[in-house]
């Protein structure tokens, strides 16, 4: 609605104020993590903080439906807090945002990426908490050294001292203007060349930034400008004091800047209710392990989150055993399932990470703490057992091991340089990343029939490989695919090679197809629309303002291409001064899949490639220390979840050849506590002592004879 005309003097007062304390309380906050929409958003975001602030930016690539995406969004947004004004942190979600994520070429989440300056830094992908926090440190650290600004007065006082014959007030600006106005990167290279040249710089301060640009708009206060102090939090209380040139605005300048402070409220206010719709504020509740204020040796530790693991910690934690589950804070089949499960008794609607956040919060309730960790070794050949993990060591008088199993990979040609770029074994985390194009997945059990019906609602058509001439696969999920018009099934065939292309990216985003040697290959712009052109441009912030010719627009992008080839050429071969932020990307990308159905060889146009052929368990970590099946399962006693040693239990997948279902995993996660809580009895442990010690609970070591044998 528009405002209401103002035509008497006290009027436009009484007007000025309102408008000034409507602004004011529009003005504050802004979103932890930034949820960029558009493309649009997304160049405006990079060049705004690579001009202006100076600031690292990292984005987070990621889908509702990923599980470890959304296992790691909280820690995301912890880490955007503990960095607030240091570094700024966004999120893409690539089921929304489809055009950033194809521009980037993103093929797995979730992937993160981090830009410093305008230029990318680093890509990577998986759930890796501890890559990004390195990663995010060494950019603010960066970002600080450089991110400086030497003032006309301080340049000139150097050059009076160093070369007092090239004192010009006006070829000094130029020559600050030139290397980045209101400093940063450019000014802090400056200073180094000069330092080079003279043996000492010019004094420098950090950068200055004004963080409301409209500010500096004629008529607006002039604080935050270059060389000047900082802007000032505005008091509210005092705005008439604070805007004094309000009153000069005409009406129409006022309702127009209303309205656009109306526009990015409403943005913030839909960012913040997206933040509140995340399950990660809840997270926190959650108890984590303290090392310092942890008992000597704990009653039971728990290696695992799944199912498992977490119904094992719910009935441990309801004995009282004040159980310690020592898991990653993301990964899991459950909680890489981002499709509604149906075949868990009494949950309807439910996807796996519901499920598991559901555990998680049920097991710590009664009391279970939480080791956010990967355990890297376990010793059970003395007592107290001892875990090691990145950060802690934990002693425990029994063990409960509910590590569950990894997706199995073919194991052919490419498989292992095409991860990340198309080749996947989690079609619910990147099957949008493929929409609209062919997919193909490899499998004949219920997880392959799940992987190509979710990929069915998206791509254009998805090609089942199967090397036998029957799915092992319950009924109704065959019955589904084969009777779905988007699959095609290939019977008795396997998968020979994934094949595909070489690319390079450069720093500013833009790809360069790469041939067998590695030199790029010049690619026919002419074939591209206009709007393709463009939209390349737009990406890559190529200045295009005032080119309508298409033979202009493909001049103006391979000129763009091939400065930036010859600079990363020219930083290689030079110095090494600032080399590391020209370095660029390389990526395998799947193109093809090439099949063999007898003695027939067929090679499959896809886009991407889900690998869905079993899982293999995670028992590598105590494997020499426990009796293992040939195929790397648990032997466990007969009727039992006890294994080989004494006080150490298997639950879950690790001990389960034949079923492997999140129900029956919560089942021996269920019966594994019940028989740690008896031995526990049995050996004159304390189970309702805060130590958990008694008789032979002595803290002090004792040798436990390790029985190992295959079977």
């Amino acid at each position: 609605s528009r405002l209401p005309e103002v035509s008497r003097p006290g009027d436009m007062r009484a007007f000025t104020v309102i408008a000034a304390a409507l602004l004011c309380s529009l003005a504050a906050g802004r979103p932890t993590v930034r949820n960029v929409k558009t493309g649009a958003e997304w160049r405006k975001l990079l060049k705004h903080h690579a001009e202006v602030t100076g600031l690292p930016v990292i984005v987070d690539f990621y889908s509702d439906g990923c599980g470890p995406c959304r296992m790691i969004a909280p820690h995301f947004k912890k880490l955007a807090e503990e960095y607030k004004d240091r570094a700024v942190f966004a999120k893409v979600d690539v089921n929304y945002n489809h055009e950033v994520s194809r521009e980037q070429m993103i093929r797995s989440m979730p992937t993160f990426q981090m830009y410093l300056f305008g230029k990318k830094r680093d890509q990577f992908s998986g759930a890796d908490l501890n890559r990004i926090q390195a990663k995010v440190q060494e950019l603010v650290r960066e970002s600080k050294t450089k991110n400086v600004e030497v003032t006309l007065d301080a340049f000139k006082t150097y050059y009076q001292e160093v070369a007092p014959e090239k004192v010009d007030d006006d070829k000094l600006q130029q020559l600050l203007d030139r290397n980045g106005k209101g400093g940063g990167p450019g000014h802090y290279a400056l200073v180094q060349a000069l330092q080079k040249k003279y043996g000492k710089g010019p004094k420098t301060q950090p950068r200055t930034i004004a963080e409301h640009p409209h500010h500096d708009k004629p008529g607006a206060s002039a604080k935050g400008t270059s060389g000047g102090p900082g802007p000032k939090e505005s008091n509210c209380k005092d705005v008439a004091a604070t805007e004094p040139n309000l009153h000069l605005a005409t009406i129409a300048q006022l309702e127009k800047e209303l309205q656009l402070r109306r526009e990015a409220e409403e943005e913030r206010e839909f960012e913040a209710a997206e933040d509140g719709d995340d399950d990660d504020d809840e997270t926190h509740a959650f108890d984590l392990y303290n090392a310092s204020t942890a008992p000597p040796v704990e009653q039971v530790a728990i290696v695992g989150a799944g199912p498992a693991g977490l119904a094992a910690a719910i009935y441990a934690a309801r004995a009282g055993l004040h159980p310690v589950v020592i898991a990653p804070p993301m990964g899991g089949q459950l909680q890489g399932k981002g499709v509604t499960v149906e075949n868990y008794p009494g949950v309807n609607d439910t996807t796996g990470p519901d499920i598991v956040y559901d555990m998680q919060r049920q097991a710590s309730e009664f009391g279970t703490i939480f080791e956010q960790d990967l355990v890297m070794s376990v010793d059970v050949t003395s007592r107290p057992f001892v875990l090691k993990t990145n950060q802690s060591t934990i002693k425990a008088h029994s063990l409960i091991i509910a590590t569950g199993a990894d997706s199995r990979w073919l194991g052919v040609q490419g498989e292992w340089e095409f991860r990340g770029g198309g080749v996947s074994a989690c079609a619910t985390c990147d099957g949008h990343l493929f929409s609209g194009r062919h997919v193909v997945v490899v499998g004949g059990g219920d997880t392959a029939m799940e992987d190509a019906l979710v990929l069915a609602r998206t791509s254009s058509a998805v090609t089942l490989v199967h090397r036998r001439d029957v799915f092992r696969a319950s009924r109704v999920l065959a019955d589904r695919v084969l009777s779905h018009d988007k699959i095609k099934v290939m019977w008795n065939t396997e998968v020979v090679a994934f094949e595909g292309t070489k690319v390079r990216v450069l720093p500013s985003g833009i790809t360069v197809e790469l041939d067998a040697d590695g030199s790029p290959v010049e690619e026919d712009l002419s074939k591209l629309r206009v709007k393709e052109l463009r939209a390349r441009m737009d990406a890559a912030n190529v200045d295009y303002e005032g080119i309508k010719d298409k033979d202009d627009l493909v001049r103006t992008l391979r000129a763009a291409i091939a400065a930036e080839l010859e600079q990363i050429a020219g930083a290689a071969g030079g110095d090494g001064d600032g080399a590391e932020d020209t370095v660029p990307e390389q990526r395998s990308v799947l193109t093809r899949v090439r099949v063999r159905t007898g003695a027939e060889e067929t090679v499959l146009e896809a886009a991407g490639a889900f690998v869905a052929i079993g899982h293999d368990p995670n028992t590598g970590f105590v494997r020499g220390q426990l009796d293992m099946h040939p195929d790397g399962y648990l032997v466990t006693q007969p009727g039992t979840t006890r294994t080989s040693v004494d006080g150490v239990f298997a639950a879950g997948d690790v001990a389960d050849r034949v079923y492997r279902q999140a129900v029956t995993s919560a089942g021996s996660g269920a019966a594994a506590a019940l028989d740690t809580e008896r031995w526990l009895s049995e050996h004159g442990f304390c189970t309702g002592c805060p130590d958990g010690a008694a008789g032979i609970g002595d803290p002090e070591t004792v040798k436990v004879d390790v029985p190992v044998s295959g079977v």
